[in-house]
């Protein structure tokens, strides 16, 4: 077919359907006239048939390169509901849209071009489809909607719509106040020229690099949107703050994500009240891999801020291990009081006294932490861990007090800090250095007396059995700390002291003193023994003490054993059923 003698030449940023449609104008016809003239309908024209744009070339005297242009500023289907762009896939919602949007001060130079003729010089620019161009940045004036129309052969009829409006365009009637282009709008209008970027965007679909300026920036500016002038003033104003935020790279991106998360001044704090239409875009989109940098760093930045357990789905992807907890999800975890777990937490440093996070963000680390929570649930008071030692109130605070065991917690609050397992642990060592006594000798005494009477705390006389310097027996009648016993004489050496020199009476039968046999049965009122055998009760001897001569009261083996015989004091009970 040959080419018609009236024709346009194309423009920059031209598409298909404004040279079409100018083409039609100047033979004085619609667009769907010479579409049907050309052999084929609107409609094909529309969905690219290419023997349809193969007549077009023909009858108005296009090269491929002038065809390819006007393809690329229009937009040509691919697969369903996607198009390329400017060599860049969008959704096709994203570059057809039923309003149709320009710059008036861009159509009326057109007009100008052929006065008696504007509306076949009127050119409409392919960046005008593209939703997310808000601005002409040649002219800085906002894009206007100048028509609407549903059905696509009719809505891309230009100029049989601009011959409706030519005037007004003309008049100026559709000129808005001047705007200067942002960053953003002068970066995505380079991108659509030339491709080049010299962002960190670059590395990024132009669909995925435009949607998440628009996602994030809607979240930045939350808190003053309602200063902008209209929605068009808005989103210019969301995908600049997003643009500010993305071209500087990842870093920046980290830094505002968490700035988002804790920004939030509510008590209970959602992924959906921190991130908005950004988290729900990110899931909507989990089959676009184009996202996918952007959903790991938003997911690693939601993990290391959310306490999500195992099993937990976060964009699209199971949590296999926790990483984080707050006090009220590990108190669930582990079947344990809130209040208790966070004492617990302040008192070993994982969380602050004063905490100005929302709960929801009051989060420590949970591998860290993990053995330590697990030992809360079995923590128990001073009553339980002295029974489980065998120690006096008394002998469980000089331990304490000496580091030799020390409370799992110390909050003041915690009424349950101790670890039996240390406590175990302790008499386990002493047990397998220590040397079977039945019954004692004088010769020996326990920990808390020789404490007490050498004025050395425990804590310096345990050092020296582990050291050696100190041997350590257990009275086989006793159970528990209470049975550890130490040497006199060396317990004189620790302290500089001269031994004992004791006078051995060789006539005397094996046995001990009435007042250390008392202190066995636990009873240390003084001469409690004594009254029990001047009043006839119990068998024993009056002898000279060992060290200074004084008389005093001496029970033979056979004299302990018939005491045991016939009487019981609450030790010897606890030691003979097992209970407290």
């Amino acid at each position: 077919m040959p080419a018609l003698p009236l024709r346009p030449v194309p423009a920059p940023r031209e598409t298909v359907f404004s040279f079409l449609s100018r083409f039609a104008a100047m033979n004085a016809a619609t667009a769907t006239d010479i579409a049907v003239d050309l052999g084929f309908g609107m409609k094909r024209f529309a969905q690219f048939e290419q023997a349809a744009l193969n007549r077009l070339c023909e009858t108005a005297a296009l090269d491929r390169q002038a065809l390819h242009n006007l393809q690329s500023w229009t937009g040509t289907p691919v697969g369903d509901a996607w198009m390329e762009f400017r060599q860049e896939r969008f959704p096709s919602k994203a570059v057809r849209s039923p309003v149709m949007r320009g710059c008036p001060i861009c159509l009326r130079e057109d007009a100008k071009v052929n006065p008696n003729d504007p509306v076949s010089a009127m050119v409409m620019r392919g960046d005008w489809l593209l939703r997310d161009v808000t601005i002409c940045c040649h002219h800085e004036h906002e894009l206007v909607p100048l028509w609407q129309e549903g059905k696509p052969e009719k809505r891309f009829d230009s100029a049989a719509h601009l011959r409706d409006l030519a005037s007004t365009i003309i008049a100026g009637e559709f000129d808005q106040p001047r705007r200067a282009p942002s960053p953003y709008d002068l970066w995505l209008d380079a991108r659509l020229t030339t491709g080049e970027d010299p962002t960190w965007l670059a590395e990024h679909g132009l669909f995925v690099a435009t949607t998440m300026c628009n996602l994030l920036g809607e979240l930045l500016i939350r808190d003053n949107a309602a200063q902008a002038e209209s929605p068009t003033d808005l989103q210019a104003r969301a995908q600049a703050a997003g643009f500010e935020v993305l071209s500087k790279g990842e870093t920046a991106l980290r830094a505002a994500f968490k700035a988002l998360a804790a920004s939030t001044t509510s008590k209970w704090v959602s992924l959906r009240g921190a991130y908005g239409r950004l988290y729900d875009g990110l899931a909507d989109y989990l089959k676009n891999d184009g996202f996918d940098p952007f959903r790991s760093i938003l997911r690693e930045c939601i993990l290391e801020t959310w306490p999500f357990a195992v099993g937990d789905a976060v964009l699209g992807q199971t949590l296999s291990t926790r990483l984080l907890h707050t006090p009220a999800s590990a108190a669930i975890e582990i079947g344990t009081d809130k209040k208790l777990v966070e004492m617990c937490l302040i008192d070993v440093g994982a969380v602050p006294e004063v905490d100005p996070r929302p709960p929801a963000l009051q989060t420590f680390s949970a591998p860290e932490y993990d053995s330590f929570l697990k030992e809360i649930p079995s923590l128990v008071g001073v009553p339980e861990m002295r029974d489980a030692i065998g120690a006096t109130a008394i002998q469980l605070k000089a331990l304490s007090d000496a580091g030799i065991l020390r409370p799992f917690i110390r909050h003041p609050k915690v009424r349950s800090p101790w670890r039996l397992s240390d406590g175990l642990a302790l008499l386990a060592e002493f047990d397998a250095v220590a040397t079977p006594l039945s019954p004692p000798s004088t010769s020996w005494e326990q920990l808390q007396l020789a404490s007490r009477r050498s004025g050395l705390n425990v804590g310096n006389l345990v050092a020296a059995i582990r050291s050696k310097q100190l041997q350590l027996g257990r009275d086989t009648g006793l159970e528990g700390y209470r049975s550890y016993m130490v040497l006199k004489d060396e317990v004189d050496q620790l302290t500089g002291r001269q031994p004992r020199r004791r006078r051995r009476d060789e006539s005397l039968p094996a046995g001990e003193l009435a007042s250390d046999h008392a202190v066995k049965l636990g009873i240390s009122l003084r001469a409690w023994f004594q009254k029990l055998f001047t009043a006839g009760h119990v068998s024993a001897r009056w002898v000279p003490h060992p060290t200074n001569g004084t008389e005093v009261l001496y029970l033979t083996n056979e004299d302990i054993a018939a005491f045991h015989a016939r009487f019981m004091t609450p030790m010897t009970m606890q030691a003979e059923f097992g209970v407290s």
